[in-house]
């Protein structure tokens, strides 16, 4: 008989254990959820940061082909090599840096640089062209032409001449 009484009080003490086990239990269920909500949320934003990025990249990439198909194209063009091939592989790995949009490469940075400095000489050059025949036209005004220029009643070399001539006597 001892041992029947003994059996219920054994049920009575497991109860609070099997009470607390399953709020242990329930309490790991809610934090699962709650990571997998956090998880979901997540994915979602890396992935319209991801289309951002993608539409960002291909903007660049647009603006960085046509800085290769203008600026830099003009400046490989003008640049003289002794192979076309050094172009050609030039190009392409310009064309490569387009696609990954590399625009913070260092490269590219220098390339668009001397594209850039080259094509500025250029105007400059064809700024000074016009000025050298805005001012050859003036001076070609005022004296008629070369050969009529004079100083006083003669022309230059008519004056070199006599210039010869006094040092000979000298």
């Amino acid at each position: 008989m001892a041992t029947l009484s003994k059996a219920p009080k054994t049920h009575e003490s497991d109860a609070p254990a099997k009470k607390a086990e399953s709020t242990d239990m329930s309490n790991i269920l809610q934090h699962i959820k709650n990571l997998e909500t956090n998880n979901v949320t997540l994915k979602s934003q890396l992935q319209d940061a991801e289309v951002r990025n993608g539409k960002l990249s291909a903007k660049t990439r647009e603006g960085m082909q046509s800085a290769l198909d203008t600026l830099m194209k003009k400046w490989m063009d003008a640049v003289e090599t002794k192979d076309d091939k050094v172009k050609d592989s030039f190009k392409n790995g310009l064309t490569q840096l387009v696609e990954k949009s590399a625009e913070d490469n260092g490269v590219w940075q220098m390339m668009v640089a001397a594209s850039s400095l080259h094509e500025r000489q250029n105007h400059d050059l064809d700024q000074l062209r016009v000025e050298n025949n805005t001012l050859k036209s003036k001076v070609d005004g005022l004296y008629g032409d070369a050969g009529s220029r004079t100083v006083g009643q003669k022309s230059r070399e008519e004056m070199l001449f006599i210039g010869i001539q006094m040092e000979d006597q000298v």
